[in-house]
């Protein structure tokens, strides 16, 4: 059996989010070249427990986020997933955190923005 996430306790992970904003846009790679296909979004937020700033991957399907800088937000069903990359006798370990979406506190549905998702960046 293959460990493939982990599923954590929200509040004793993270414990208050606050929304820090758009980190970055994955997009899809084909054959070593970069298409205009969007994967997910990366967000920036602030956990209390973290003691700082962490990163969470949304789905690209969920829409660019329009949520105001510091407001209190929950992530929907967050995973914790870890990627090795080994080095000789070393290894580093990569966590990352994914969600279905991020809300706003106290709201049950997020609101996306009406943009669509392309760039000019290859």
């Amino acid at each position: 059996m293959n460990l493939k996430f982990i599923v954590p306790d929200a509040k004793m992970t993270f414990g208050e989010l606050k929304f820090a904003g758009l980190n970055r846009e994955r997009y899809a790679y084909v054959n070593g070249q970069r298409s205009d296909k969007l994967e997910s979004r990366v967000y920036n937020l602030m956990s209390s427990v973290q003691g700082g700033q962490i990163e969470v991957t949304i789905p690209e399907y969920v829409g660019l986020k329009d949520i105001n800088f510091s407001a209190d937000v929950e992530l929907k069903n967050p995973q914790i997933k870890a990627m090795a990359q080994s080095s000789g006798n070393f290894a580093n370990v990569r966590w990352t955190v994914e969600a279905e979406d991020i809300i706003v506190k106290g709201s049950s549905v997020s609101k996306p923005t009406a943009t669509t998702a392309t760039s000019d960046k290859k």
